[in-house]
C-alpha cells in the first residue's frame, strides 16, 4: 500500500530545512557555540517547528550541532582533538574517494573539477579569501561527485562539514592556501589522467601535509591577511 501523500510532503520539507541549516552553517550565519532557537529558525525558513526539530536531530547525529543543557541545541565548537579525529577519518576515506574519482569520473565531471581548481588559483592570486573558500568547497564537491561509492561520499561530506570553521581560519593565511593549491594541482593531474594510484597517493600526501601544518590553526609564522 502506498504511503499517504502528506507523509511524503513532510519528509520533503524536513530535507529542505536540513539543507538550509547546513548552508547557514557553512556560510557562518550560525556560528560555533551559538544557541539554536527552533522558533527563530522556523520563522527564518517559513515553516513550522516540526521540520526544524527533525533537521536539527539529523544534524546532531552528524556532529554539526550538539545538545544543550536546556534540551535545545548549540552549534558545535571545534577543538584540537576533533581536528585530530577528522584527520584520522579523512586518511581512511578521502584517498579512496580520489581513487574512485580517477576511475569513474566522466570527462565533463573531470573538466568541472579542474575548473573549480582554477577558480581556487585565481581567487588566491587576487587575495580573495571568501572566493577561495567557495571555490574550494566546489572543488571538494566536484571530487565527491565523481565517486560512485555513496557511503564514501557521505562520510567524506560529513567530515568536510565538521571542518568548515577550521578551514576558514586556516584559509585566512596565504601560506595555507598555497599548501592547498599545491596538493590540489597534483590531485587534479592524476584524476585527469585516470591514474587511480596517483590520485590516492596525492590525497594521502595532502592529508599528511595538513596534519603537519594545521591543528585548528594556520601554519606557524604564516602572515594573516585579516
Amino acid at each position: 500500500m502506498a504511503r499517504p501523500r502528506t507523509v511524503v510532503q513532510v519528509e520533503r520539507l524536513r530535507d529542505q530545512v536540513y539543507r538550509l541549516i547546513r548552508e547557514d552553517l557553512k556560510a557562518g550565519a550560525l556560528k560555533p557555540g551559538q544557541r539554536i532557537v527552533e522558533g527563530e529558525l522556523a520563522d527564518r525558513y517559513g515553516v513550522s517547528r516540526t521540520p526544524v526539530r527533525e533537521a536539527l536531530f539529523q544534524l546532531s547525529r552528524e556532529g554539526l550541532v550538539v545538545s544543550a543543557t536546556d534540551r535545545g541545541y548549540v552549534v558545535a565548537v571545534d577543538s584540537p582533538m576533533a581536528t585530530v579525529h577528522r584527520h584520522e577519518v579523512r586518511e581512511l576515506v578521502d584517498p579512496q574517494v580520489a581513487r574512485h574519482a580517477a576511475i569513474g569520473g566522466a570527462p565533463e565531471q573531470k573538466k568541472a573539477f579542474a575548473k573549480a581548481h582554477e577558480r581556487q588559483r585565481a581567487a588566491h592570486a587576487a587575495g580573495q579569501i571568501a572566493a577561495f573558500i567557495d571555490a574550494n568547497n566546489a572543488f571538494r564537491e566536484r571530487l565527491r561527485a565523481m565517486c560512485d561509492n555513496a557511503l564514501l561520499v557521505q562520510c567524506s561530506a560529513m567530515v568536510d562539514d565538521q571542518a568548515q570553521w577550521d578551514r576558514k581560519t586556516a584559509f585566512a593565511h596565504a601560506d595555507y592556501r598555497q599548501i592547498e593549491l599545491d596538493h590540489s594541482e597534483r590531485l587534479v593531474a592524476a584524476i585527469l589522467q585516470g591514474d587511480a594510484a596517483g590520485a590516492e597517493a596525492a590525497m594521502h600526501a595532502y592529508i599528511k601535509a595538513v596534519r603537519l601544518n594545521q591543528v585548528s590553526e594556520a601554519p606557524a609564522n604564516a602572515p594573516s591577511e585579516e
